[in-house]
């Protein structure tokens, strides 16, 4: 099977300039992102961003609520709300639920 790079992202904006690095780059065999797209691209994997379920969940912990009361609150099982609160934990890069809350105020993601 014969391998023909490919250009992937390239912005509609772009300049002929980058346009021809681009596809200088992608003809050698490499991949190619612009600068741009990569530095938003490691903003979010550095911060990933809450679902509106996810912060309502936050939210509800910031209030001091035990997993079964967030799901009576939001019409969930508490499985569900298990489920949320390990996203969250990931996404956040925490151990607990009290790091969570306290990294989501830090965040602006919930307030009190």
């Amino acid at each position: 099977m014969d391998y023909t790079p490919e250009l992937k992202y390239l912005l509609k904006d772009a300049e002929p300039d980058a346009l021809l690095n681009a596809i200088h780059i992608v003809h050698s065999g490499q991949q190619y992102i612009p600068p741009e797209v990569a530095a938003k691209l490691v903003q979010r994997m550095k911060n990933p961003e809450l679902t509106q379920r996810e912060q309502e969940i936050v939210h509800l912990m910031a209030d001091g609520l035990s997993n079964h009361d967030i799901g009576a609150a939001l019409n969930i099982t508490e499985s569900t709300v298990k489920f949320h609160i390990n996203r969250i934990l990931s996404k956040l890069g925490v151990s607990d639920r009290t790091q969570a809350v306290v990294t989501a105020l830090k965040r602006g993601l919930t307030n009190l």
